[in-house]
């Protein structure tokens, strides 16, 4: 589970500045600049695989500034990434018992309770980040509700979602990989194959393994024999040792 939450993490978790509520005693201004200092250094730890020092910055940049809640935020994402969740959770409470309205609180709680299985729970809180007129990343928050969404069986639901994070942020990789991958189990696999071509053209630096065997999974529903030889062979030559590749040859 950690590194399937690590990994989705990456692609959709938002952390950013945020205007401190003003009924909150503002703290001195060193205090707030080195909990900003730590908060970045904790996104920088957890990037080369140092969960330790990740944790201890974390924990600097709240014992700086108890009040700052990206710091909060950052220390609640070490936690869940260390199956710390009990932890996690109440820091998550706490940073929006700071700031109700935070959108990217809101939407960082929400993709752990999503990610926890909680889906059904987790999708008030991505209401609540998308509510906000403020918020400058509302894709994450509609890519996250799409994927609870799919979590829940509802596929048409799921649709609407992740058509709005491509109408908040068009061609956006992660919800045409959602639209690609949800459309290939609905038994409409031209409209997958359409999504995952948007997907190729969005990714230029290339597909990963999971990308290229959802590729060879649309190509054989959709017949693209020339397609489907394609993606089969990037992921062999590319991915040799990879499960998706393990998974191509056996035919799992």
């Amino acid at each position: 589970m950690k590194g399937k939450w690590q990994a989705t993490l990456a692609a959709v978790l938002t952390v950013a500045s945020v205007v401190v509520s003003p009924v909150l005693a503002a703290p001195p201004s060193g205090s707030r600049d080195l909990a900003q200092i730590r908060t970045q250094l904790v996104f920088e730890y957890v990037r080369f695989g140092n969960l330790k020092s990740a944790l201890e910055s974390a924990e600097q940049a709240v014992r700086a500034d108890d009040t700052f809640v990206p710091g909060l935020l950052a220390k609640a994402y070490v936690h869940a990434l260390l199956s710390q969740d009990a932890e996690a959770v109440r820091i998550y409470q706490r940073a929006l018992q700071l700031e109700p309205d935070n959108p990217e609180g809101n939407n960082n709680y929400g993709l752990y309770l999503c990610e926890h299985g909680r889906p059904q729970e987790a999708l008030q809180y991505f209401a609540r980040a998308l509510a906000n007129p403020l918020y400058n990343a509302p894709q994450t928050a509609h890519l996250n509700m799409g994927t609870c969404y799919i979590k829940l069986g509802r596929a048409e639901e799921a649709n609407s979602a992740l058509l709005a994070a491509l109408q908040a942020a068009p061609n956006y990789p992660p919800a045409l990989r959602a639209l690609a991958r949800l459309h290939s189990t609905q038994d409409n696999p031209k409209l997958a194959a359409f999504y995952f071509e948007r997907l190729v053209q969005a990714l230029p630096e290339g597909l990963g393994a999971d990308d290229l065997l959802l590729g060879v999974n649309i190509a054989r529903r959709t017949g693209d024999a020339a397609r489907l030889a394609d993606w089969a062979n990037q992921l062999k030559t590319r991915y040799p040792d990879s499960r998706e590749t393990q998974q191509l040859i056996s035919g799992n």
